[in-house]
């Protein structure tokens, strides 16, 4: 468990890292900066944790199941329980900042995967997506 005496962990993510706020094993909260122009994820679907995405500064474009994108501005948030398909992108030209929270704790292993293979710009590679994906009890969807 963290408390406010332990070191922030760091988890990459993109060209940026996610600071582990805190996590035990029933969930994990961290506080990220999506960066400007960030084309985000593609659409998934996680099987083995719930995620949620809290706006703190900014918005973001998200999708949830089979909607159009919406924008989430600062104040707003997106619950995505396991099973749901969803994405996120930042089109804007500034970063975003949210908090992000999962359940169980341990989805944090999966941030740590993808976060290295998220490019901040740009399409990630297909297929070591899919492969991190896949390890994790997720799937990308079209």
């Amino acid at each position: 468990m963290t408390s406010a005496t332990d070191p922030l962990r760091r988890i990459p993510y993109a060209s940026d890292a996610l600071d582990v706020l805190g996590e035990c094993a029933g969930m994990a909260v961290c506080e990220m900066s999506v960066p400007a122009g960030f084309p985000g994820p593609p659409a998934h679907v996680h099987h083995g944790f719930d995620e949620a995405i809290y706006v703190l500064d900014g918005e973001l474009l998200v999708v949830t199941g089979r909607s159009d994108a919406r924008p989430l501005p600062a104040g707003s948030l997106v619950l995505a329980p396991r099973g749901t398909r969803h994405t996120f992108r930042n089109p804007g030209d500034r970063p975003v900042r949210v908090l992000g929270i999962w359940s169980p704790g341990s989805a944090l292993e999966f941030m740590e995967d993808v976060g290295v293979a998220l490019p901040a710009s740009g399409p990630p590679d297909p297929s070591l997506i899919a492969e991190v994906y896949r390890r994790h009890n997720s799937e990308v969807v079209p």
